[in-house]
């Protein structure tokens, strides 16, 4: 897989009946990207990911992708300084920028689920996960408060920056 060649849907990943030495399209993504951006998180999916579930293409490449930096090491690619993180292994990232009713942002559970993949999983402390935090905005049901998504063009300029591509990354440093 050179290149994206298409939308990935659930049903691909199995479309054909498994034989060994067949590429396994969850484990193929992983190796081809740089970094992972969902944008949305929904609150369902924080809650399968924090939990390790994997019943959908999605949260399979989540729960394949290298934690450790050893299995797929960053490409080098020209002007792109990838940030080192502990004992100079370069972890590829995951970008998350939560989307949810203010209520549910809110709720016990998800903070704590939020914690995890920021303390626990977070690239502050030598992990693989960064949170874009939402923000306060009327929603779409009404509601006024936080859960809404990060602007997009928000979260493009970071995934610019931390790709090294862009105007972002002529004003920053890459930094975690």
């Amino acid at each position: 897989m050179p290149n994206v060649d298409g939308i990935y849907f659930d049903e691909d990943e199995w479309r054909e009946p498994w034989v060994r030495g067949n590429k396994i399209l969850h484990i193929e993504l992983r190796r081809w990207a740089d970094m992972m951006v969902i944008a949305p998180l929904s609150a369902n999916e924080l809650a399968k990911i924090t939990q390790g579930w994997s019943d959908n293409l999605l949260l399979s490449v989540v729960r394949a992708w290298d934690t450790t930096g050893l299995i797929d090491p960053l490409r080098n690619i020209p002007g792109v300084q990838w940030p080192q993180e502990e004992e100079g292994v370069q972890k590829k990232r995951i970008l998350v920028a939560p989307s949810m009713n203010t209520a549910m942002w809110y709720q016990p559970i998800t903070k704590k689920q939020v914690h995890t993949l920021e303390e626990e999983w977070g690239v502050k402390n030598g992990g693989w996960f960064e949170v874009l935090q939402p923000m306060e905005k009327e929603l779409a049901c009404g509601d006024i408060g936080g859960g809404a998504m990060k602007d997009w063009r928000e979260i493009v300029g970071v995934i610019e920056e931390r790709l090294g591509l862009g105007s972002a990354s002529s004003k920053t440093q890459h930094q975690g």
